[in-house]
């Protein structure tokens, strides 16, 4: 798929320019190889948005160009490795922008405390997706990454990404409470092409595609039918009620039911499949 181009791109600003919509976010891919990033950003702070761009730090000059628009510029930098570290380290040290590692418990210590030392704007653990049988080996149940997280951490310098289908963002958005996940209440994803999904993780899912942007009325897109069963209120269907986040928790990502289970209204495999991380009172 072509990259979006420059005149779409104002196309697609325009037509979410009279919505709810304040924030938005580019991500890759690795964004900093359009040839248009910077034009890109500075049309969004131009249009009254604000920008967060997930990167892997590589293209540092432009990372830099992209700090110095303006505010309302968010950038995060994906670390998960010393090699990316040592790269992007003066970059940290003097913008500092936000840090992001995928977590896992065998991750070295090191490399975290390294970045929290560079002091970025904020430093945040993610919680590692598995949208494939073999990804499941390499994640761990939710309520070990919390309870780990909590454990081993500072949660004063260290936060955590994860989906709010686990356990809603209602600080900031109090809708959530009574939907299943973001998806069609806080977040749309956008494909270059302009099409429209409820998130990033149903891209090129023909049944949740919603419409395209650059051609379509956004009420038609916003009101489409396939975003019924995200903003619908849901109860936990995950058989682990021990689990110390049952009772808060709305079963997790649905994409990721719906591409292991074929279901989306399962709980996510990610806890209800790695049964021997599940302990008691975690």
């Amino acid at each position: 798929m072509q990259d979006m181009s420059l005149a779409d791109f104002k196309v697609m600003l325009v037509a979410l320019k009279e919505t709810a919509v304040r924030t938005i976010d580019i991500i890759g891919g690795e964004p900093t190889l359009h040839p248009d990033i910077v034009l890109f950003v500075r049309e969004l702070l131009r249009s009254g948005f604000s920008a967060n761009i997930s990167t892997n730090g590589t293209n540092l000059n432009i990372l830099e160009e992209i700090m110095s628009v303006g505010n309302g510029v968010t950038v995060g930098i994906s670390i998960n490795d010393h090699e990316t570290l040592e790269q992007t380290r003066g970059l940290i040290g003097i913008h500092k922008p936000i840090v992001k590692s995928v977590f896992h418990p065998n991750r070295g210590h090191g490399l975290i405390q390294e970045i929290l030392s560079l002091k970025p704007k904020k430093y945040y653990l993610i919680y590692r997706d598995a949208l494939s049988r073999r990804d499941l080996r390499t994640t761990i149940p939710f309520p070990l990454f919390t309870s780990t997280v909590d454990r081993l951490f500072n949660l004063a310098e260290v936060g955590t990404v994860f989906c709010s289908g686990f356990l809603p963002d209602t600080g900031r958005y109090p809708e959530l409470a009574q939907v299943r996940c973001p998806a069609g209440t806080t977040k749309l994803g956008i494909l270059p092409d302009g099409s429209v999904y409820p998130c990033n993780l149903f891209f090129g899912k023909r049944k949740f595609l919603l419409g395209n942007i650059l051609n379509d009325p956004f009420q038609e897109i916003w009101q489409h039918q396939a975003l019924a069963y995200f903003r619908s209120t849901t109860v936990n269907s995950c058989t682990h009620v021990s689990c110390r986040h049952h009772s808060t928790c709305h079963g997790g990502c649905p994409a990721h039911s719906l591409f292991l289970k074929n279901d989306i209204t399962a709980p996510d495999p990610r806890c209800s499949e790695i049964v021997p991380y599940l302990l008691a009172g975690q």
